[in-house]
């Protein structure tokens, strides 16, 4: 049955280049590379004559890889002819490279495929460094996207992190938020066009490093002396805020919707119709690394919120005053949302949610009938699985010698993935 092989080959010279990968690519039918790396693969598997796209040697072809669509359809059309097929591919194949999007690919189901692994740039930047991984964090910042608070969040519990870096978030763009975030003590390590004549290496620390500059393709390893796990606050009391006679959640409930929302300390969160702000600034001092977006129709409770924000130092806490619909269409993309109050916007809100890309945790507080059946007809249409719990908090009152129990509204909870 004809396979298809897909092999690391390292950093891109030939030393790097396992004995396993070679033998594979002179059995095999199809050789698919980089254009770049072409020439030494033809090298290892013999001379071979150059030729416009296609280079041809006794039965070996060497194919320039294309887009990845058209990659794979070649590769399938060479499969289904009964031939073998050798993808070599930078670094690892297992270490951010192309086996993920190989495997979850539908036109891959059928095929009978090997995997080889190869030295990585992340390797050869903590040999070069004299640094071993086993206690490292790996993160690639190269198309996906991190915010800062992350990539300090990452640092600070991490004696060692490696980045795939990009164009523009390069050792510079890390060093960046090393200052920022006050992590001034740690040692920033850079390397780019490794194992070649032109290898560069440096390191640093963070305000060294933020003024060099690295071509598009490097990585770096940050190292911290001191780290440390993030702990999330204790939560705070009702009697802990500024509340004039805004409506605020109670902190039962707050507990509660804290709870259900479990919060991550780098997470963006949405925090919609604030009112006093109170889960507001309690999601800002669990989200340390991340940033909380307020949103609130009312001037008075605006500026209770901008009060309790001062209170409690939450400087990760940005406050929008406006109608809910029209300034959730302009904050970034959450990792959480809570909808305390929607001014009669729920639909727009949740579809403005579910328009991004990976799904969203949102909870939902509702409290009058109206609200809680909006909301179960509009989060069956976007999560049929939605949780929704109910909460009643009773709170003793003393009368003469004997004591009540004061109820009030019970609070429906939602919680859904949009």
């Amino acid at each position: 049955m004809s396979k298809l092989t897909v092999a690391g080959i390292g950093p891109g010279e030939a030393d790097y280049i396992l004995p396993a990968v070679i033998e594979k690519m002179k059995k095999a039918h199809t050789v698919i590379a980089a254009k770049r790396v072409l020439p030494i693969l033809e090298e290892l598997c013999e001379d071979v004559s150059d030729s416009a796209s296609v280079l041809q040697h006794d039965s070996i072809s060497f194919f320039a890889m294309g887009k990845i669509k058209d990659t794979l359809e070649q590769i399938g059309k060479i499969l289904s002819e009964g031939h073998d097929v050798v993808m070599a591919v930078s670094g690892d194949p297992l270490m951010y490279s192309l086996c993920r999007t190989i495997c979850n690919d539908p036109i891959s189901e059928n095929w009978d495929m090997d995997i080889i692994p190869g030295v990585g740039s992340l390797q050869m930047l903590g040999a070069a460094f004299g640094e071993t991984m086993e206690d490292a964090l790996i993160i690639s910042v190269h198309g996906r996207a991190k915010t800062a608070g992350s990539i300090a969040l990452a640092v600070t519990e991490h004696p060692k992190v490696f980045f795939l870096c990009s164009k523009e978030q390069d050792p510079a763009w890390l060093s960046r938020i090393m200052l920022d975030y006050q992590l001034d003590d740690v040692t920033v390590c850079a390397g780019a066009n490794l194992s070649y004549e032109d290898e560069i290496l440096a390191s640093g620390t963070p305000a060294e490093m933020v003024k060099k500059e690295f071509p598009s393709l490097c990585v770096a390893m940050i190292k911290n002396p001191s780290p440390r796990q993030i702990v999330r606050p204790c939560f705070l009391s009702d009697e802990d805020f500024e509340r004039d006679k805004t409506p605020m959640t109670k902190e039962e409930i707050r507990i509660l919707i804290l709870h259900k929302m479990k919060l991550h300390p780098d997470d963006v969160v949405w925090d919609v119709g604030a009112g006093t702000g109170s889960v507001s600034i309690e999601c800002a001092r669990q989200v340390p690394f991340g940033t909380v977006h307020s949103v609130e129709r009312s001037e008075t409770a605006v500026k209770l919120i901008y009060k309790n924000k001062e209170k409690f130092s939450a400087d990760n806490l940005t406050v929008y005053e406006g109608d809910a619909a029209e300034t959730v269409a302009k904050l970034p993309e959450p990792d959480k949302v809570f909808i305390g109050g929607s001014g009669k916007e729920m639909s727009q809100i949740l579809e403005t949610i579910a328009a991004f890309p990976k799904k969203i945790k949102v909870v939902i507080s509702a409290v009058t009938i109206e609200t809680i059946a909006e909301t179960n007809e509009l989060l069956g249409k976007y999560a049929p699985d939605f949780d929704v719990i109910q909460a009643t908090v009773g709170r003793g009152r003393k009368i003469g010698s004997y004591h009540i129990m004061d109820t009030n509204n019970p609070v429906m909870i939602f919680t859904a993935y949009i």
